[in-house]
């Protein structure tokens, strides 16, 4: 009898712990959608803001609680405006999304969620600069080395309605805490955390994919090509810089 009673409550509480993950989800997702309409619709930064703190603690309790979530689509959440990008190893995510604070330049948040062993961790970021626009992240690249496994984050920032700013951000896994400035690129001017470029969006409008994909990353030869812009125009040129994997790091090739 006493096996009977743990099989139902068992039973019983699968569909319980359903519907509480997905009414988070539901709350999420209102939260972004009440963002937008204090945004556009009916206009208060207030409430934008204070929506947006709303959201922000939900996530991060919901992350921190919830350690599935590292694999779990969010597609209501996604669907409302939250990118996830997702390393093909399922060890490292990153969820970003549009405060709504900004006009023409776009101010974004950042979680990290990554796995070390059998556990889930995780992180916000904070940066150092006063009024940093942030990037958000549209996908994260695994590349396996003999000293680890980095991640590369693909990366775009919009300060106005022209310029834009793209690139590939590092990070490693170390242990239970996440190395966000790993210097994996050797530039002329020295070890680089991240590469990329800011340009006139207007000169690369007409390209079809979204986001645009200016910064090439093959996985299978390791080279990281990255288009030259124009340095008195910031249009973007049919010429590119290619850097290749060397075994630790990405060297120019000449």
């Amino acid at each position: 009898m006493k096996y009977t009673v743990i099989l139902i409550l068992l039973v019983l509480s699968v569909p319980a712990f359903s519907q509480n993950t997905n009414d988070t989800e539901t709350m999420l997702a209102a939260h972004l959608k009440r963002m937008e309409h204090f945004k556009y619709d009916s206009p208060n930064a207030d409430s934008v803001e204070y929506e947006n703190s709303l959201f922000k603690k939900l996530l991060l309790k919901y992350l921190i609680e919830h350690p599935f979530t590292i694999t779990d689509p969010m597609d209501v959440v996604v669907k409302a405006g939250l990118t996830i990008a997702s390393s093909d190893d399922n060890l490292f995510r990153i969820y970003s999304w549009d405060t709504q604070t900004g006009g023409t330049m776009r101010f974004y948040e950042n979680i990290y969620q990554f796995r070390y062993g059998n556990k889930v961790y995780v992180k916000q970021p904070v940066s150092d600069i006063e009024g940093d626009p942030n990037s958000w992240f549209s996908k994260i690249y695994t590349l396996p080395t003999d000293d680890g496994t980095y991640y590369i984050g693909v990366q775009y920032s919009d300060f106005s309605n022209r310029d834009k700013y793209t690139g590939l951000g590092f990070f490693k896994i170390e242990f239970d805490s996440l190395n966000e400035n790993v210097k994996l690129v050797k530039t002329s001017k020295g070890m680089e955390s991240d590469i990329g470029i800011g340009y006139d969006f207007f000169s690369v409008v007409n390209r079809t994919e979204r986001p645009l994909e200016l910064i090439k990353y093959d996985p299978a030869a390791k080279i990281i090509s990255v288009p030259v812009v124009n340095e008195e125009n910031g249009s973007v040129t049919d010429k590119f810089k290619e850097y290749k994997f060397t075994g630790k790091y990405f060297e120019e090739v000449k």
